[in-house]
């Protein structure tokens, strides 16, 4: 068998006319990546896809003939919303409804002994303390409710014994209804994806767009969990995310191997990483927007098709995957002053590569500029500007690239950190995370265009706590209610354990609730919680 691999290696790079150097590592790295298809012939009968011993470079600048202006015609005005309400655009009540629903199911499934049936709020309640929880975070999650943290927002709304019920029972998906064709990986927590997808879909894009990947951390038992060394996360479940430069989200992928949503057709003629890139560029249907995207998925024939759809792309790029580029190797190009670059386009005029040479060595492609206007770069180390050339398509990657670095960033800000191996519990607080995160985004976008100064703008932690305090109250009764004086009466439950009173700082447990309110209240001599709540 390994003979037959080594000839067959041997054939595919000798067919293909590959450098000696490119022989072996290029095989393996495309046959590891999924790639094969982009050695070979994409597509033989669709002239768009060049084959790449046909793909013919020249030592020429790079001209522009198209006009790289951008016009957003998107742009809205709108006053900024409440936290709450923003954070409902992506995680609807219809979901809440579904969770209660399917973790009900789920217990009685399961044959929980004492599990009383949940309800919508008392879900909104436990999604609020776990968001509570990433701004906060406590060593061990049942230090929330010790009497000397005196942390009201735990003790005075749900007891310790049920979160932990209520968490380890969570579920958004009746088991016995999967489908019998099922090939969705998620298909647990896609009710809840799919919201958040409708939302990123609605939201006005931005002129500089990036792909990139992200890691949600996890260590358990899933078959598409996945290690991608250099990451602050090296292990867990990788998305692929179409962000602004904002680092706003506006279109996303969950890998899944050969079962993920990009079409056949697209991994068939560009491979997985091009694959991936042009499936999310189909949310871009307007011309002239730029999109940037790293050396794991930029390929010369996903250029191509950008540019046929009118946008402009640039990214890092393996020369490998380029026919040999007539580009100076790094020993030649070490020899010439710091900032040389050296730049080949392809005998059709419209792929440029650059090879910029500083402290190392960087290979660029696009499809829109090139060397271009070059300028000065700043040097983190010294803080000062450097007087070393930098060619324009390295400037404009730079300045935009970074979007999706920029949302893993503000997600591991507030994280709802969860010591558990169900992945279900994992993707579902990470999705409330990236909602809350977006939501942030777009209310500090509405405020900046309202004119709000930064002092009257809330941060991304105030948000946070803002959106898990409502998600809270959302269970108690509303005011207007709660004080209207209208037929509150108090009835006793038939529970073995008394609960928690739920007004605010009151310790004691009582049997009484609120027919009305449907809260817990005392109700013993020299302790009438029950009237005092009900009076302003």
């Amino acid at each position: 068998m390994t003979s037959q691999l080594i000839y067959f290696m041997y054939i595919t790079c000798f067919s293909h006319n590959l450098p000696l150097e490119y022989k072996v590592i290029d095989f393996l790295e495309h046959l590891v990546n999924g790639e094969l298809s982009d050695l070979d012939c994409l597509d033989s009968g669709n002239e768009l896809y060049a084959l790449k011993h046909e793909i013919k470079w020249r030592h020429r600048p790079f001209t522009t003939i198209i006009d790289t202006s951008f016009q957003n015609h998107l742009i809205y005005d709108r006053h900024p919303m409440s936290p709450y309400k923003y954070f409902k655009q992506y995680v609807p009540d219809v979901l809440f409804d579904l969770m209660s629903d399917s973790t009900n199911i789920y217990a009685m499934q399961s044959g929980t002994l004492g599990f009383k049936p949940t309800s919508s709020g008392e879900i909104r309640t436990l999604i609020g303390l776990h968001l509570a929880m990433g701004v906060m975070k406590m060593p061990r999650v049942s230090m929330y409710w010790e009497a000397g943290m005196d942390i009201g927002i735990f003790r005075n709304t749900m007891c310790r014994d049920r979160f932990f019920q209520l968490r380890s029972h969570l579920h958004l998906f009746n088991n016995l209804e999967r489908p019998a064709e099922n090939n969705d990986v998620f298909y647990k927590v896609r009710p809840l994806y799919d919201a958040m997808h409708r939302r990123c879909l609605e939201l006005p894009l931005e002129e500089n767009l990036c792909v990139d990947e992200q890691m949600v951390p996890f260590r358990g038992s899933l078959s598409v969990e996945q290690y991608v060394k250099g990451k602050p996360h090296p292990w867990g479940v990788k998305m692929y995310f179409l962000c602004g430069k904002s680092g706003m989200t506006y279109d996303f992928l969950l890998h899944q191997g050969a079962t993920m949503e990009v079409s056949e057709q697209f991994k068939t003629q560009l491979g997985l990483g091009a694959g991936v890139v042009y499936h999310l560029s189909q949310r871009i249907t307007e011309a002239d927007h730029k999109l940037y995207f790293d050396n794991y998925f930029t390929t010369y024939n996903l250029l191509e098709l950008l540019a046929e759809k009118k946008i402009h792309a640039a990214g890092t790029a393996r020369v490998c995957r380029f026919a040999s580029p007539p580009l100076q190797s790094d020993k030649v190009m070490a020899k010439m002053p710091r900032g040389s670059c050296d730049e080949a386009v392809s005998r059709d005029g419209k792929v440029a590569l650059v090879k910029w040479f500083d402290s190392r060595s960087v290979v660029m492609t696009s499809n829109f500029v090139g060397v271009g206007t070059m300028d000065e770069r700043w040097d983190k180390k010294q803080g000062t500007f450097l007087k070393v050339s930098r060619p324009e398509v390295i400037k404009l990657y730079n300045e935009a690239m970074g979007g999706v670095d920029l949302l893993n960033q503000l997600v591991s800000l507030y994280r709802t950190e969860i010591r558990s191996r169900k992945w279900t519990l994992r993707m579902i607080t990470h999705a409330f995370d990236l909602a809350v995160v977006n939501s942030w985004l777009e209310y500090r976008l509405d405020a900046k265009r309202a004119n709000l100064q930064t002092k009257d703008t809330l941060d991304l932690l105030h948000f946070k706590m803002n959106v898990a305090q409502c998600l809270v109250s959302d269970a108690r009764p509303l005011p207007e209610v709660q004080y209207d004086m209208v037929d509150h009466m108090p009835n006793y439950d038939e529970k073995t354990e008394a609960t928690r009173c739920k007004r605010p700082y009151c310790t004691g447990k009582t049997h009484v609730f609120c027919d009305k309110c449907n809260i817990h209240l005392c109700f013993v001599p020299h302790r009438n919680c029950f009237k005092a709540a009900h009076r302003k």
